[in-house]
């Protein structure tokens, strides 16, 4: 018992040695005063940032619809041009065989007048060249009477050819 009343109990003026207590003593100093203004502001800041979250969870989703809402728009005009390159690809296709029709048309028209033509042509040189044979023939066939046939072997000629023609009886 005699150790206790050796140790005096005071305040330790010496900075270096008394350290860690008034550090103890400023930090619940520092808590009790400043205490109060941190939390408010740590519950500024808390409700603060939760706003912020919150905002951007709407943000997020606002964006989320919109996104589906373009996708939506996207499939609909994929939809629209597949089924106006189908309609550009039938009406191609019909075009198509119409013009090649009103060309195969036109191709058996210009055919059919080539022909016609032709025959007509044809038939004119024909004629033409009977016409002329039979004028060669009744010309050297006159020359022949006049020149070289007498009346007497003329006489004979046409009795020949009149017994040739059959009676009407």
């Amino acid at each position: 018992m005699d150790n206790l009343f050796l140790l005096s109990i005071g305040i330790n003026t010496d900075i270096f040695e008394s350290n860690i207590i008034n550090i103890v003593l400023l930090v619940a100093g520092l808590f009790n005063v400043v205490g109060a203004a941190l939390k408010t502001s740590m519950l500024e800041r808390k409700t603060k940032i939760l706003n912020e979250v919150q905002g951007a969870e709407q943000s997020l989703t606002a964006a989320t619809e919109r996104l589906n809402e373009a996708e939506k728009q996207s499939e609909q005009s994929a939809m629209i041009i597949s089924k106006i390159e189908e309609k550009t690809e039938t009406l191609r296709n019909q075009i198509l065989t119409s013009n090649w029709n009103r060309a195969y048309e036109e191709m058996l028209r210009i055919e059919k007048a080539a022909n016609l033509a032709l025959k007509y042509e044809t038939q004119k040189a024909t004629r033409e060249n009977q016409d002329s044979l039979l004028t060669a023939g009744l010309t050297n066939a006159y020359k022949f009477i006049i020149n070289d046939l007498s009346y007497d072997d003329c006489c004979k000629l046409n009795t020949k050819r009149i017994d040739q023609i059959p009676t009407l009886v």
